[in-house]
């Protein structure tokens, strides 16, 4: 193969359209399409270095030591002379689409919060309704990391994130809890509510696959799906409206409200860049089991990722 490179070379030399050539004693430097060939020719030994003409200095192509048989090759560039290598060219174009994978978990999300049943029907759930168009969930997410498993196409994130979610209670109810069991009431006679609203507060981490397909050099498509885990660490049920003397009244009425410790939430993101959509939706119901209405968590909204 060695023998093969020489020849080539040879031949490509012979057939150019050479420029300008000089020659000092067994040396001859040979000027083509912004090249510059030098051939060296001494007792038992050929030296042929191939430099780019475009910038000072030289930039160097190749290097081949030929000497009794044996040769020393150095490609520092392949195809910018134009010639084919095929088994280099494999590599070459490797090397060509490489890429780091970016996650897509640091950020910050806003979207619009709602609750479901197992059946997946919306709102209205467990004598529990909501205003949707108020409701909203808010994340702000701090660290991320991303292990690729397959090509940097294909990758595992985790992280760490803070959730919020606000839940404002339609029909003039509210949340209390009352003997351990946390359930829906309505307002007092002659109190009209402007707003009774349930906060929750997660500390969250993901494990999420990551996929990111290559488009020529485009790399910024991608398809997000997995899990996030949750930890409550706040909740409480605030009310406000107006008395009978037209003060206004704001109070939490309940903290803890027996919302469950840990929640699941499944994701489904898709994005370009920095911007994507999101939907999730948890299995588990936002309270403890026996001790507050059965309603799960869904939202859908849009992230913007650092």
């Amino acid at each position: 193969m060695k023998t093969y490179n020489l020849l080539l070379l040879g031949f490509v030399i012979g057939i150019l359209p050479v420029k300008a050539v000089e020659k000092a004693q067994n040396d001859t430097i040979i000027h083509f399409n912004k090249k510059a060939i030098h051939i060296e020719d001494s007792v038992g030994q050929m030296k042929v270095k191939v430099y780019e003409t475009d910038s000072i200095p030289f930039k160097p192509l190749y290097e081949g030591i030929f000497s009794d048989g044996k040769s020393f090759e150095k490609w520092t560039v392949i195809e910018e002379m134009g010639i084919q290598i095929p088994f280099m060219n494999k590599s070459n174009r490797k090397s060509h689409h490489k890429y780091s994978m970016e996650p897509h978990w640091a950020g910050i999300g806003w979207g619009f919060a709602n609750i479901s049943d197992q059946n997946y029907n919306l709102n209205n759930i467990a004598n529990v309704s909501i205003k949707s168009e108020s409701s909203n969930e808010f994340f702000f997410n701090l660290i991320e990391k991303i292990l690729p498993i397959y090509r940097n196409n294909l990758g595992l994130t985790t992280g760490l994130g803070f959730d919020w979610h606000n839940y404002y209670l339609d029909m003039n109810t509210h949340l209390l809890e009352l003997n351990g069991i946390t359930d829906v009431y309505d307002a007092p006679t002659g109190v009209n509510y402007e707003y009774s609203r349930l906060r929750t507060f997660h500390i969250t981490v993901p494990l999420l696959l990551e996929w990111q397909p290559t488009f020529g050099k485009n790399h910024k498509f991608f398809v997000t799906a997995g899990a996030i885990g949750g930890v409550n660490t706040y909740a409480s049920f605030r009310i406000k409206y107006q008395d009978s003397n037209g003060r206004t009244i704001e109070e939490n009425e309940s903290k803890g409200l027996n919302v469950a410790p840990l929640s699941l939430d499944f994701l489904a993101q898709i994005g370009y860049g920095s911007w994507s959509i999101y939907a999730k939706y948890s299995p588990y119901s936002i309270f403890q089991s026996q001790k507050g209405p059965n309603i799960r968590a869904v939202s859908l909204g849009g992230i913007l990722s650092f």
